[in-house]
């Protein structure tokens, strides 16, 4: 086991469950049995339904490298860039939208240094370094490798 959820409280279309131990590790060695995350949807009783797993590369791996462990033909590596993040411990303002968008994180509409120090937030340039998901459970064979049916929209440099 080992583990824990990614924001947890927070409401999300899928959760990301990490061990941080694996996460590291996977920066050295990439071992396909062992995901440096689990990704689960929640159910209609509250209870969580694993749907797939992530894996890591380090933010300086070459596409050559992406390459090696999942091939880039079939995997879609993204990062998650330029994002704003509400100060530790201030839970409360991950919920915060301006125009129905929400303002921090992956989905947020903040994007730059200048305008995530006007909002009073934290600003990442980059987060976790590459990452894949694979929905292993998928029943469309185009969304094994994608990302949860939309669930993570990577444009916009996020």
């Amino acid at each position: 086991s080992g583990y824990k959820q990614f924001l947890p409280g927070t409401p999300q279309k899928v959760y990301h469950f990490t061990n941080y131990r694996r996460s590291i590790a996977e920066a050295l060695a990439f071992d396909a049995a062992r995901p440096s995350s689990l990704l689960y949807e929640m159910t209609a009783t509250g209870g969580f339904k694993l749907v797939g797993a992530m894996y890591h590369a380090p933010q300086r791996a070459s596409m050559e490298q992406l390459d090696e462990r999942i091939p880039l033909g079939i995997a879609r590596w993204h990062r998650h860039v330029n994002l704003c993040f509400p100060v530790r411990g201030d839970t409360a303002r991950w919920r915060e939208t301006k125009n129905g968008v929400p303002l921090f994180g992956p989905l947020g509409s903040i994007a730059t240094e200048e305008d995530c120090d006007a909002t009073g937030g934290r600003f990442v340039e980059n987060l976790f370094g590459w990452m894949v998901h694979v929905n292993a459970f998928a029943s469309d064979p185009k969304v094994v490798w994608g990302s949860e049916d939309g669930a993570h929209d990577h444009k916009a440099g996020h």
